[in-house]
């Protein structure tokens, strides 16, 4: 016990993969959650925007006690123009997400998230001028032919071959993006505002935005949907935490291998749940985007290394 308690004090690398690790498991079990929602429906199903409302509004209940203690000051931020921008990028990231498992198996929309880290690969050389370089450049390409192959899974197991499917295909990699560039974000804010006032901004702020759809689109839960919404809620705080806890203590580019862990819970809980079983075209797609990612943020380490020197 003391050697796991030493190890914990003294490696900010051990701390940063726990925690990811613990995020991307409830954030597994929330994507569950959202997929037996909208199959477990008699009539019509909640729509994703309402059903990421009541995350919100139920995850922010669960960080009242952090607020009352700690008072109003707390919510001050250092960054609220970056805050604004991570918010608003979050909460359509979500909308797209939650629309796609709503109609993908978990092993394929999870899957084609995992594009993310090249998108962002890509954005960080066209907005921040970054140079790709030779290896980035086969890593991003290899990857995005992993994308490809589980996007033609997808059209396999659902029969996308209209322009409404291939906009299907689309939505997990859209919200991968909007991810991508609030996960940098999070990084930033990690050097002036606490781990619980990062969540709490997500949460307070996403609920509002969230609501006005909701209004005029959506309808009342059934009682039975209630609890499921309200794990959700609690599901989601602990996520949030997490994850900025994780990126606390160590480097993005460390740790994102330790996201794989989305993609095999979600399938094993695809799989328990739903009989969702991942077919040749995803398995073979997720291995090369995942080994392309691992590449990457191998690449991307090597870099920072050489800066420090």
């Amino acid at each position: 016990m003391s050697g796991v308690i030493s190890l914990w004090q003294g490696s900010p690398h051990f701390r940063g993969a726990f925690w990811k690790i613990l995020s991307f498991v409830c954030f597994s079990g929330i994507n569950g959650v959202v997929r037996y929602l909208a199959q477990a429906s008699n009539g019509e199903s909640l729509p994703s925007y309402e059903v990421a409302f009541f995350q919100n509004l139920f995850g922010l209940i669960f960080l009242i006690p952090w607020i009352w203690k700690n008072g109003p000051r707390s919510l001050k931020t250092q960054k609220p123009g970056l805050q604004t921008f991570r918010i608003i990028l979050s909460a359509l990231g979500v909308v797209l997400w939650y629309t796609a498992l709503e109609v993908m198996p978990l092993s394929q929309a999870v899957g084609l998230m995992f594009l993310g880290p090249l998108l962002t690969a890509l954005g960080a050389a066209y907005f921040l001028h970054e140079r790709i370089g030779v290896e980035r450049a086969i890593a991003i390409i290899i990857g995005f032919f992993g994308g490809a192959l589980i996007s033609r899974g997808a059209s396999l197991t659902l029969g996308l071959e209209t322009v409404e499917g291939n906009i299907t295909l689309l939505l997990p990699v859209l919200a991968a993006a909007c991810f991508s560039g609030a996960t940098l974000m999070v990084r930033s804010l990690g050097h002036y505002d606490s781990s619980q006032l990062i969540v709490t901004y997500l949460l307070l702020f996403m609920a509002p935005i969230l609501l006005i759809p909701t209004l005029i689109g959506g309808f009342w839960p059934e009682a039975w949907q209630w609890p499921w919404l309200l794990f959700m809620g609690g599901l989601a705080a602990l996520a949030h935490l997490a994850l900025s806890n994780a990126y606390k203590a160590a480097e993005v580019s460390y740790l994102i291998p330790y996201g794989f862990t989305k993609w095999f819970a979600s399938s094993l809980i695809g799989y328990l749940a739903f009989s969702e079983v991942p077919g040749a075209w995803t398995l073979s797609g997720a291995f090369v985007l995942m080994s392309a990612i691992v590449f990457l943020s191998h690449l991307e380490l090597k870099r920072k290394r050489r800066l420090e020197v």
